[in-house]
């Protein structure tokens, strides 16, 4: 992705899920079929994701050129090392 810009991203959680991703705060657009949830307005870095929930972001990457971190907060997902990297360039 090019520093500077935003995106839109939809997260899709097959069972409880609290996603966080490091150094890009986003805003919650909407979950499901709805819009935002009562606890989603301003900047966030982690959403809950109920089972089977969908949910839309805006993230917007600027201010750090190199890797994001994107994980779970299960501590199993954290013990088994389950997250993602991502380069903003």
């Amino acid at each position: 992705m090019k520093l500077g810009t935003t995106e839109l991203w939809q997260l899709n959680a097959d069972f409880h899920h609290p996603v966080h991703i490091h150094l890009s705060p986003f805003q919650v657009l909407a979950r499901g079929s709805g819009g935002p949830g009562p606890y989603d307005a301003g900047w966030k870095d982690t959403i809950d994701l109920r089972p089977g929930e969908q949910a839309k972001i805006l993230i917007h990457f600027d201010g750090y050129p190199g890797k994001y971190v994107f994980h779970c907060h299960n501590l199993e997902h954290e013990d088994m090392a389950m997250m993602a990297n991502f380069t903003a360039t």
